[in-house]
């Protein structure tokens, strides 16, 4: 006997629509738990919950057999009804217990069919709250409430992922036998493709022989101080994937769109930064006349040109949506993942200026809200998720400039989420600050002789270091730990593997024979 009340219509009204349900799979269900509750509870358990009942007097009874069960108790009609002795009148109404299970005892079905009903039940809750998260997008369209179209949609497409997560059943264990096999397989595939790597190229040597490259499910910090080239960076490895073919999204919380793309253009034509954004060049002195830096010439529109028609072929898309949610990026994610192209990284530039749906009391607990988020979807997506981050001025107010995980700023979560955490380090910017910031100064009881010669070793020191960085790899889970050198191009904004030729093209297309 059913006594819940329809979807509410919603407060426009519409067609009133029968609900989905299916009470004969819920009585029958219910009274196999009642005659052989061990059997049935162990299979549909896990996937089964009571609010997937459309009858609340079955997700009663539902919730009730799994607290004894989890007891460790038999359920039977003896053992359960006397929970119903004073029934809530809410649910049962005039009802009567021992004849509703009564009922649900002449509705018993084998217990090699509980699976396929538990099936049954949980569809029809799924298109039950497909059916009110329909009615509820519907209501606010039609709201004269202040609320965008794209607010709607992305609460749509949250509440969507929502539901879409509650539809997919239990991950079964694994055997160790089963995971030792699938890694020995994998393994050999790596071999077959050539890369010997067990995900995909960062797109630098140094890095790819030190972490056995990008592998989907993991996160991969990068942390660095402002002004170390740590967006240079990330877009040369988002750039880089992407020229080989596989769809990247870019997230850039502080850049336009034509920013990033200009970033791009510049290493490509290798034209200094400046020049891209202003047409004009920075790499010879100012005209006498105007006093203003020349303007372009033609073979440097053509490189310009040029680089702009390779972007054509990288499947690169860029984001730039202020204060990016975990539920907001999720929803683009999940869509570009289960769209005809894919979608096989992620990189977001940067960690601090993303927001968490729910926010915490402090910046700490919420960014280790976002922290924890940002794992998960990587593993729900299997893509591997690359996150830039601020770290804190620490490293700074040191001797040695060199930053470490505890630099890391904001939350202690990242450092432990992440699988692969990077350092971004570049000793020239240092020196080059601490030698036009008046230089060094004088130490008490120190000669003329003694002074010059700690000068002349900063000179020294700042000219060895030019162009040069290198990436820490303060941590990995799953291999070693240790320093990438790098060259970086302060013109370009361009980082190079140290083995790699400064004229060399800073990304490639490959295009297909056809």
């Amino acid at each position: 006997m059913s006594i819940h009340k329809p979807v509410d219509p919603g407060i426009f009204g519409g067609a009133l629509r029968s609900v989905p349900q299916n009470l004969a799979c819920e009585h029958g269900l219910l009274g196999a738990v009642l005659v052989d509750s061990k059997k049935v509870l162990e299979t549909v358990e896990e996937i089964l919950h009571p609010d997937h009942f459309a009858d609340p007097v079955n997700a009663q009874i539902y919730e009730k057999a799994l607290l004894i069960y989890n007891e460790g108790r038999s359920v039977d009609p003896l053992t359960i009804i006397r929970h119903f002795e004073h029934p809530d009148e809410l649910v049962w109404g005039k009802t009567n217990p021992k004849e509703y299970f009564a009922k649900l005892l002449t509705a018993y079905v084998s217990p090699r069919m509980a699976l396929d009903y538990a099936r049954e039940i949980r569809d029809a809750a799924m298109r039950r709250q497909l059916m009110a998260l329909c009615q509820q997008t519907s209501d606010l369209c039609c709201s004269p409430e202040d609320e965008r179209a794209e607010d709607i949609v992305e609460g749509h497409e949250a509440m969507l992922l929502n539901i879409a997560m509650g539809m997919s059943e239990s991950q079964p264990n694994v055997s160790l036998h089963e995971a030792g096999c699938t890694a020995m397989s994998k393994a050999r595939e790596a071999v077959e493709r050539g890369s010997a790597l067990a995900g995909m190229s960062w797109g630098y040597k140094s890095l790819d022989r030190m972490t056995n490259g990008l592998v989907g499910g993991n996160m991969y910090v990068v942390g660095a101080r402002p002004a170390m080239g740590k967006t240079s960076w990330a877009l040369g490895i988002a750039l880089r994937v992407a020229q080989t073919g596989k769809r990247t999204l870019f997230w850039s919380g502080e850049m336009t769109a034509e920013q990033v793309g200009g970033r791009a253009a510049a290493a490509k034509c290798g034209l200094n930064l400046r020049s891209v954004f202003s047409g004009r060049r920075w790499d010879v002195p100012e005209e006498a006349e105007t006093g203003e830096q020349p303007p372009l010439e033609d073979w440097q529109w053509q490189a310009y040109q040029r680089a702009c028609d390779d972007m054509f072929h990288i499947p690169l898309e860029i984001d730039t949506r202020a204060g990016l949610t975990i539920p907001q990026l999720r929803a683009r994610a999940r869509r570009m993942k289960r769209s005809k192209k894919g979608l096989d990284l992620i990189v977001l530039d940067y960690f601090q200026l993303m927001r968490s749906a729910a926010k915490g009391k402090d910046l700490y607990e919420e960014g280790t809200k976002i922290s924890n988020e940002l794992k998960i979807l990587a593993k729900e997506l299997d893509v591997p998720l690359v996150v830039l981050a601020q770290l804190n001025r620490e490293s700074e107010k040191r001797e040695d400039k060199k930053p470490t995980e505890a630099d890391l700023r904001g939350t202690g979560a990242l450092e432990q989420d992440a699988d692969v955490v990077c350092l971004i380090h570049r000793e020239h910017y240092y020196l080059k600050k601490q030698a036009s910031g008046g230089g060094l100064v004088k130490r008490d009881r120190e000669t003329s002789e003694q002074y010059s010669l700690r000068c002349q070793e900063l000179t020294d020191k700042l000219e060895a270091s030019k162009g040069k960085g290198s990436i820490i790899l303060a941590k990995n889970r799953h291999g070693p730990t240790g320093t990438c050198r790098m060259w970086f191009d302060d013109q370009t904004t361009w980082f190079r593997d140290a083995g790699e030729d400064p004229r060399s093209p800073a990304w490639a297309v490959q295009r297909s024979a056809a």
